[in-house]
């Protein structure tokens, strides 16, 4: 199995739960995600802060570049903006010609459910601008923020 074929069980379960149990559980499922497999953004987030985060993300050996992403992720002034152009989870679904994700959520939503709480358990804040079509459906674009909490 290949991490393509990963996204793919990733998109139908996510659509088989909230099918068979609730959009909820959805929700629950990424919280169990993020308590249980975001280790290592977790680790570099309680060591280095913000600049783990970019660390995690950018850096030489972060994840969308490892993930072949079309990104932009910085660090100014103490916040930490990224824009992802093509998201390469969305853009392999839609090569395969699969639905994508898309209930009372969408696929996009769950990265600020695994992300957004382990910024804020140290400190932070981050926010999601996800780009969505007409009918609510996440296109594989977004820019998120990581800032301070005051």
């Amino acid at each position: 199995m290949t991490v393509h074929d990963f996204i793919v069980i990733y998109n139908e379960t996510f659509k088989y739960i909230e099918e068979k149990y609730g959009a909820d559980e959805v929700k629950d499922l990424w919280a169990a995600i993020s308590r249980e497999w975001c280790g290592h953004l977790r680790e570099l987030a309680a060591s280095k802060g913000l600049e783990g985060m970019y660390e995690y993300w950018g850096g030489n050996e972060g994840t969308l570049g490892r993930e072949k992403a079309e990104y932009e992720v910085s660090l100014r002034d103490g916040i930490l903006y990224g824009k992802m152009y093509v998201c390469p989870s969305v853009e392999e679904l839609r090569q395969r010609g699969r639905e994508i994700y898309h209930g009372r959520y969408s696929y996009c939503d769950h990265c600020l459910d695994l992300y957004g709480p382990i910024a804020s358990e140290y400190g932070f804040d981050m926010s999601m601008d996800i780009d969505y079509d007409e009918n609510g459906r996440c296109q594989g674009s977004c820019r998120w923020i990581i800032k301070p909490k005051h």
